[in-house]
Formats: structure tokens, sequence, C-alpha cells
């Protein structure tokens, strides 16, 4: 089946009310944060787990080819047949036709492009809007620092140590 999303559990999600994602991608690296929420042992009473704050979820991804971020936000993606089952979360789509018209793309140039040359396909659910991207992998890691803390190491990382 195309286009086969499947939540991935990195122990945190999105948060819903106010998701506060950032995305800041160069030519040497794509990351993205967001207020992150991780579950309770405490049971609501629709039985799934009550949420807590954890702290800022930073992602780096691998090899991102490309990237997109905005349009459709929470409500919208439930009209869209591609998104109807996603709710705040962190997705692979498998068997993505982006990743395959990527790759259809890639062989006017290079006829040889293998159809693993783009590894995986990422989606982001947050509130108002979705982050999606082609890469080989993702390292995500929850931190409690100040966002400017937080974004001056991703900034370093992402510019080089001595970018101004």
């Amino acid at each position: 089946m195309a286009d086969d999303l499947v939540e991935l559990d990195f122990g945190v999600r999105p948060e819903a009310a106010v998701s506060g994602a950032v995305c800041l991608q160069t030519e040497a690296g794509t990351f993205l944060t967001f207020n992150a929420m991780r579950p309770t042992d405490r049971m609501s009473p629709y039985g799934t787990p009550y949420m807590e704050d954890a702290g800022t979820a930073v992602v780096e991804f691998k090899r991102c080819l490309v990237s997109r971020f905005g349009y459709p936000n929470d409500e919208a993606r439930w009209g869209i047949p591609q998104y109807k089952d996603v709710s705040y979360g962190i997705y692979e789509v498998k068997y993505s036709t982006w990743i395959k018209e990527v790759v259809r793309m890639n062989r006017f140039r290079f006829p040889e492009t293998k159809d693993d040359y783009v590894r995986r396909h990422f989606l982001f659910a947050f509130h108002d809007d979705t982050f999606e991207c082609l890469a080989d992998d993702l390292v995500l890691e929850v931190v409690n620092d100040p966002y400017h803390v937080i974004f001056e190491r991703i900034r370093r990382r992402a510019l080089g140590a001595d970018a101004g």
C-alpha cells in the first residue's frame, strides 16, 4: 500500500496545544525542535495515559535531501486521505510516493539511481503544521535547557562551531 504511515515510538510526542515546532535547515544539516510530551503511569477516562511535559525534543536528520514544513495543520489533515489517521506524533511513511518521485526525477540525470537512493520518509504531525522530510535516519534527544541555549547548540552544529 502506498504512503502507509507507521507511528514511531521515541517515548515522546509533540505537545497537542502548543507544539512550538521550529525547523533549521542548511546545506550542512537539518534540525527540528518541538515541545515534547511523554506518557505518565496515570490513565485517562479514555483509556490512554495522561501526558506530561518532557522538555524540548531536538531532532537531527541524517542526509536530509528535501523537506517541507507548514500545511496541513491538524484540522486540515483529517480531511486529506493520506493523513486521515494521523494524530500528533512522529511517523515513518512506508512505500512513500514522494520517495518514488524523487528517485524518478533523479534518474533523468543519473539513470543508474537505485531505488534505495532515498532511504526514509519521516512525518511529524504538530498542532499548526506538518513537517516531512526524506532522509537516511534521524536522532532524537529531549533536553531541558533554556531554548536560547538549545538553539545556539543547533546553530553551531548546523553552521559550524566558529560561525558568527
